[in-house]
């Protein structure tokens, strides 16, 4: 019996009996004076006394423990994920080879619903699943998304947050877990859902089910939380993407009603978190639902100037043509493909919607005036449509951007939120000025009472959000939670490679 054991064990049995031989040999005059009994317990409590010593020092915490206490570490990757990115930029299309608008098909508006998610099958059939994406340069998928995995505590080091702005994070994400519906929806008016005979106070939000999941879902996701990985909003974000499946229509529209003014702010948020849900998990059961939301944003473009309104087809304006590029770039890094005539349409508007002759300021529609938050939005666009970090209207732009921020009067989370992301791609010393003004700002205007809204952003306290105030609490605490996941949500799209992240 004694080869069965581990042979360290047998070595250790032999020299221990070697050495309590020599002991008896040469044993000094006091040890006489002990019983036998009293021999054995001096030693084993010596061998307690080194191995309780011995697993002390394996497994005290390190420095690092307070940050990585909030570390979620689900998702898909390690450093071995990552991949490298066009030191280029983001580029989403090469527009000489483009198709004509014309080419546009007309949408199909069939309002009957989609199967569950439950109902779906597990594996995907289609061998392009995993194909690289159709649009050139657009960098690796698993790079895209790996910052929200096991990479999340370095990222958070290295790009500018701290141990704080993480706890807000998680802070956040958990009032929002408080106030989701039995269904597994939001509502952007979340009274119904307050737990506490007093609730949330303040009002304001509507009623838009879609649009306040897809804020929800982001928040989750932009943390690493999913659905089929260990953790402790797992069932949760289930319920939620399973409501999204379950209310789409056949035609890809996650709205009951397509002619809604909100149609196409709402459908473009939730076909964003589809999307990101499907690219960081794989699951191939969202795959097809996320298809069908990317094919409904595709024939809902305009086919005169390329860009989405309120409802399918009506000329664009920015704030809602920016929704549907976030969508269609998050379905491109997930491998889902993009029509180039799409992107076409894409730079097409955004050209149209410069509102001088630099393309450094952009308009709400074009030919208006200049607008603070849509330039912002409009150079995150350019970004991802192919602008080089040293294009000279980018770099004016941005510094643009960076005046801007510092003259506004008070907080606008909408601004933040677009301006965050512009600056974080940079890298620049705007970046490095703007990070600590915004991330602190959050991390110090986040309710910390013990009332039910602990954990979330007043919209009007302690100074009214100008956007806040008529979205409610759930659209303000959705967008500070995803400003404060600038660091790891997606990494900058300028760095040469993803791992410069990590091994910088």
């Amino acid at each position: 019996m004694s080869r069965n054991r581990p042979r360290w064990l047998r070595i250790l049995r032999v020299g221990l009996r070697r050495r309590l031989a020599r002991l008896d040999r040469t044993a000094p005059a006091w040890l006489s004076w002990l019983p036998f009994w009293g021999t054995s317990l001096l030693i084993h409590a010596l061998i307690l006394v080194l191995v309780a010593t011995f697993l002390y020092t394996t497994s005290r915490p390190s420095e690092r423990t307070e940050l990585e206490s909030s570390i979620i570490a689900y998702g898909d990757g390690g450093p071995e994920a990552l991949e490298p990115l066009d030191p280029a930029g983001d580029s989403m299309a090469d527009p000489t080879t483009t198709p004509s608008l014309a080419a546009l098909p007309t949408p199909s508006l069939d309002l009957n619903p989609t199967p569950s998610l439950a109902d779906l099958p597990k594996s995907d059939p289609e061998p392009e699943a995993f194909a690289p994406p159709s649009i050139p340069n657009l960098g690796g998928r698993a790079s895209a998304f790996s910052g929200r995995g096991a990479n999340r505590a370095e990222l958070v080091r290295r790009e500018g947050g701290t141990s704080e702005s993480e706890r807000a994070v998680d802070q956040g994400l958990h009032w929002l877990s408080r106030h989701q519906r039995k269904d597994g929806s939001w509502r952007l008016d979340v009274h119904q859902e307050c737990r506490q005979p007093d609730g949330c106070p303040g009002g304001g939000g509507g009623g838009s089910e879609t649009a306040a999941t897809g804020f929800a879902l982001l928040s989750f996701l932009g943390a690493g939380h999913t659905h089929n990985k260990p953790g402790p909003y797992r069932e949760l974000v289930g319920r939620a993407l399973n409501w999204l499946v379950e209310h789409q229509q056949k035609s890809g529209a996650l709205v009951p009603n397509i002619t809604d003014s909100t149609t196409m702010y709402s459908h473009g948020i939730a076909a964003m978190a589809l999307c990101e849900a499907y690219g960081i998990t794989r699951d191939s059961r969202l795959r097809g639902p996320a298809r069908l939301a990317i094919d409904f944003i595709t024939h809902s473009q305009n086919k005169q100037d390329g860009g989405w309104r309120y409802t399918p087809n009506q000329r664009g304006d920015t704030s809602v043509f920016v929704w549907q590029m976030l969508a269609l770039r998050s379905a491109s890094l997930a491998g889902i493909e993009v029509s180039k005539n799409v992107i076409r349409g894409c730079q097409l508007y955004i050209d149209r919607a410069s509102a001088d002759k630099d393309q450094t300021t952009y308009a709400y529609v074009p030919g208006g005036g200049p607008g603070r938050i849509m330039t912002a939005a409009g150079l995150l666009c350019r970004q991802y449509l192919g602008w080089s970090r040293n294009h000279p209207p980018l770099i004016k732009g941005v510094a643009g951007v960076w005046a801007d921020l510092q003259a506004s009067p008070g907080r606008n989370i909408y601004h933040w939120y677009y301006a965050t992301q512009l600056l974080h791609n940079m890298q620049n010393d705007a970046w490095k000025k703007w990070n600590p003004i915004v991330r602190d700002n959050l991390v110090a205007t986040q309710v910390v009472s013990k009332g039910c809204d602990h954990g979330s952003w007043s919209p009007t306290s302690p100074q009214p959000d100008p956007y806040g105030a008529s979205h409610g609490r759930l659209f303000q605490t959705a967008l500070s939670i995803l400003t404060l996941e600038v660091y790891y949500r997606y990494l900058p799209i300028y760095r040469s490679s993803d791992r410069a992240v990590v091994e910088k």
